[in-house]
């Protein structure tokens, strides 16, 4: 068989009851963090854009799907692409290696559910499928991809959009495999933005589940879509990776290497590749607190060094420049402590813009993944130096963590904690609650 029909037959296999208790936790922990996170970044300045665009799209009269957060109904097509600049606001959402899948899943979900009057014990089954079937594709393919520009959340968020509203809406396994297909050929999303320091990375989660969502519709309304669109000649891999992609590992692992294990969260709202050079500054800060700081170096691995925006040193102008740039996000963390969103939006202040200027940053093949080396040279005294070493599990919260962290996240952003505790609730009986009361707490926010 082919890869998309392998990965349909796997989609139609996914059940509530049998999947094992960890990823049956981990996925309502990731719900928990996917709103609780959305919550808190509901006055970022871009969801406002978003917004206006999907009023504009579909017009501002009563429509079928709740655009979270402000009161308003439209179609789905528009409140798909608000509701996933919501929850991507904060970059605090998930991330699956290079992908930010649940900012993608969740408000696709949430809309089509609501929309088709569907039951929530659909749900994590849902999530589950696209967490698995992008994973999947992201661990063998993202290293390729992004080499070539391509982003993983818009490549394989679109993917498992597809399979995520497949399974929501129960379609079978021909119907399934050609939503896949669909996808495979409807993806794209290119890293040009973290360049530039613009906006439209915000926007691509939006675009990337609106894509598959009309690739799963397609399929449901009777679509004749390719079987090989992975592996054939002009097909997924050939165009995304450029390069040979052993088409049977994609699937080899389904239902037994769970993606859903390798799932992280971001404790600061900067890129998941700055996490550790935050901790870093955040341990050296003690011990250079008050001093004038020469220069930095700042070693990372070079697939995360040299992503696009890591190295950048201003001047800057938007959060999108700064919680890319590694110089900034240390420069921040060495003279301010613990970022804030509201913190990355600091542009003009003098100490931190001078300090990142000093900072440079060298990709090592000798640090592994997620980890860092950071040496800041004081104007008087030794250099000194930590070195960070994580591991996904090290951002792979359990449910009391996670309560814990977003209760933090919500309170520090004015958050109310009837709100907090109601979102709680809902998570832990997650298949028994209808959809509108997770939409009702973005009303009560």
């Amino acid at each position: 068989m082919s890869v998309v029909e392998n990965l349909a037959e796997f989609v139609v296999s996914l059940s509530a009851s049998t999947l094992p208790d960890r990823i049956h936790e981990r996925a309502r922990a990731c719900v928990l963090n996917g709103v609780g996170m959305a919550l808190a970044g509901t006055r970022v300045s871009h969801v406002a854009t978003a917004r206006r665009a999907a009023l504009a799209m579909e017009g501002s009269a009563s429509g079928p799907a709740s655009v979270l957060g402000e009161g308003k109904r439209t179609g789905i097509a528009g409140a798909v692409l608000a509701n996933a600049t919501l929850f991507h606001a904060r970059t605090q959402d998930d991330t699956c290696g290079a992908a930010h899948f649940g900012a993608t899943l969740l408000p696709l979900l949430i809309n089509l559910l609501e929309v088709r009057r569907l039951p929530s014990a659909v749900l994590l089954p849902a999530l589950v499928a696209g967490y698995e079937v992008g994973g999947a594709l992201e661990v063998h393919c993202a290293a390729s991809s992004s080499r070539n520009g391509f982003r993983a959340s818009s490549l394989y968020g679109t993917v498992a959009a597809a399979a995520a509203a497949a399974k929501a809406i129960g379609l079978g396994t021909r119907e399934t495999a050609a939503a896949i297909a669909n996808a495979m050929s409807f993806a794209g999303g290119s890293v040009v933005a973290f360049s530039e320091g613009s906006d439209e990375w915000r926007y691509q989660l939006g675009t990337a589940a609106l894509a598959g969502l009309q690739a799963a519709c397609l399929a449901e309304a009777g679509s004749r879509s390719a079987r090989s669109a992975a592996e054939a000649r002009g097909g997924f891999f050939e165009i995304f990776c450029r390069e040979t992609i052993d088409a049977r590992a994609i699937t080899a692992g389904l239902g037994a290497e769970w993606a859903l294990d390798r799932v992280m969260f971001k404790p600061f709202p900067v890129c998941a590749f700055n996490q550790g050079p935050v901790q870093a500054a955040l341990e050296l800060s003690p011990r250079v607190a008050g001093a004038s700081i020469v220069g930095g170096e700042l070693r990372m691995n070079p697939a995360e060094a040299t992503y696009a925006g890591m190295e950048f040193k201003g001047p800057f102008s938007t959060l999108s420049a700064t919680l890319m740039s590694a110089p900034f996000c240390v420069a921040r963390a060495l003279i301010h402590g613990t970022p804030s969103i509201a913190d990355m939006q600091q542009f003009d202040d003098a100490g931190v813009n001078a300090l990142a200027r000093r900072i440079d940053l060298v990709a090592d093949a000798d640090i592994p993944r997620l980890c860092c080396e950071l040496k800041v040279t004081p104007v008087e005294g030794a250099c000194e130096h930590v070195r960070i070493v994580r591991q996904p599990a090290d951002y792979t919260y359990e449910m009391h963590r996670t309560k814990e962290f977003i209760a933090s996240t919500l309170l520090s952003e004015g958050g109310e904690e009837y709100t907090i505790n109601r979102l709680i609730v809902l998570i832990e009986n997650i298949s028994d609650f209808n959809i509108s009361k997770i939409i009702e707490l973005f009303e009560i926010n």
